[in-house]
């Protein structure tokens, strides 16, 4: 019997399990997906981990360091804080995707304050969704790149 021989019933029995079908297949692809990306960044971190361990040079381990964890959680840019040895500073920033002209608008390095003193004083991991809604922000300097989600 062909379809059109077929009632509206039996028709919607047959076309109920091709679409059941393909979302079962749309949501397969979709955790592929985030399977190979996923994939991805593990190796981006064990390619990162082992180009870490060959360089001598502190300043350029820091800066790959960044550029890893900048690439691993996918942000436009990262930094690095090194705090000074009194432990209630920072010293030296290490960061990945701000050109030289715009660290130069900014005109000083993070010395501390805000939510990375927070951070110096309870080293603990911090994720914001929203920056300028934590009780410790107060603004970032003029010339700033934006700057809205946060990982510390």
């Amino acid at each position: 019997m062909t379809a059109e021989g077929r009632s509206g019933e039996e028709r919607a029995r047959l076309v109920l399990p091709q679409l059941q079908l393909d979302d079962l297949l749309a949501e397969l692809q979709t955790r592929l997906e985030a399977a190979r990306a996923t994939r991805d960044r593990v190796h981006a971190l064990l390619e990162a981990v082992v180009s870490v361990g060959s360089e001598l040079d502190l300043e350029s381990v820091l800066r790959r360091i960044v550029e890893a964890a900048t690439a691993l959680v996918d942000a436009r840019y990262g930094a690095l804080g090194v705090i000074g040895e009194e432990g209630e500073r920072l010293v030296q920033f290490v960061t990945v995707g701000v050109s030289d002209e715009e660290i130069k608008a900014i005109g000083h390095w993070p010395r501390g304050h805000g939510v990375l003193g927070l951070l110096i004083k309870e080293p603990h991991a911090l994720r914001l969704a929203d920056l300028s809604e934590h009780p410790e922000s107060y603004g970032v300097p003029p010339h700033h790149p934006p700057m809205r989600t946060f990982l510390g």
